[in-house]
């Protein structure tokens, strides 16, 4: 457009008092220039805009599936705590029985140890018994076999 602003310039130059043309021009001229640089700024800037928009997108996109990803592991954790928990208490009933076995077995084996005892008493006892038993019956054999001995009539050896 500045050629034709040459041009044209001289057409209306004619003399004093016309007004020229030339400044007139050259003002359009620079501002198509301008409107130009304008256009190409807000291509640029729409360009600029989706790239943003694409990246705000993905961001979004990792951003909600990190949330998923959290959400899943806070789920494991809470579920794996919650296990967790009913294995100690688990634990701790298994504990306690077993303390309540331990002692009733004690218990059991105090009184088999009283009834063992007991019974090795009444076995020695028996046994003492037992022997004086068969040393009054000899004594009484030997006291049988005398009076027999010395009755009329009685075989001698």
């Amino acid at each position: 457009m500045h050629e034709l602003t040459k041009q044209h310039s001289c057409a209306f130059q004619q003399g004093p008092g016309w007004f020229t043309i030339t400044p007139m021009l050259q003002d359009l001229d620079s501002l198509a220039a301008r409107i130009g640089q304008l256009v190409q700024t807000m291509r640029q800037l729409q360009a600029d805009r989706s790239a943003l928009q694409a990246r705000l997108t993905q961001t979004e996109q990792e951003r909600n599936a990190l949330r998923d990803q959290l959400a899943r592991q806070q789920a494991e954790h809470q579920a794996m705590s919650q296990q967790s928990s009913e294995h100690a208490a688990q634990l701790e009933s298994i504990r306690t029985q077993s303390e309540a076995s331990q002692a009733e077995l004690r218990s059991q084996i105090t009184q088999h140890q009283a009834k063992c005892e007991t019974v090795v008493l009444q076995l020695q006892a028996s046994q003492a018994e037992v022997q004086h038993l068969r040393g009054a019956a000899l004594s009484a054999q030997g006291r049988i076999d005398a009076i027999l001995t010395r009755l009329p009539g009685a075989a001698t050896e």
